[in-house]
């Protein structure tokens, strides 16, 4: 989902929360949260091109597809994946201000997993960190051969 559909729908979320009487300033985190994880996909772009244009890296996304049968590698998202909301939830034990944090990523996440199949990306692309790079690792060495 481009960062547009996440706004109006972090909206839509803030005045749920707002209605259900959570405070602004947690309101604002859990937004904050749902759209600032979408930074890994400008590092991503940099940690391949080693360009800084913002527009160069939001057109390449919104053109980006990577076909499930593809030798490519897989884009490499290092917010988007169970391990960092394992970290997130192991922090909020010790900061309950994560949790909001936490919710956000969560949204977001949500989001994204029902776009996927749309976009035609494989699942695994916004699930596991640990995954992507042992598929990436697959692709490198020839597995597929389509």
């Amino acid at each position: 989902m481009m960062t547009k559909g996440h706004l109006i729908c972090s909206t839509a979320l803030a005045a749920v929360l707002l209605i259900l009487g959570i405070e602004p300033l947690y309101i604002l985190l859990v937004i904050w949260a749902s759209l600032a994880i979408d930074i890994d996909h400008a590092l991503n772009y940099i940690f391949i091109f080693k360009r800084y244009n913002i527009i160069e890296i939001l057109n390449y996304f919104k053109r980006k597809v990577v076909l499930k049968n593809s030798t490519a590698p897989l884009p490499v998202f290092i917010f988007h994946n169970y391990e960092t909301l394992l970290i997130l939830a192991v922090l909020s034990w010790f900061f309950p201000f994560v949790t909001y944090i936490l919710a956000g990523i969560i949204f977001h996440m949500v989001l994204d997993w029902c776009v996927l199949p749309a976009h035609r990306y494989p699942p695994v692309i916004k699930l596991s960190l640990i995954l992507v790079l042992i598929e990436n690792r697959r692709r490198r060495k020839g597995y597929y051969k389509w």
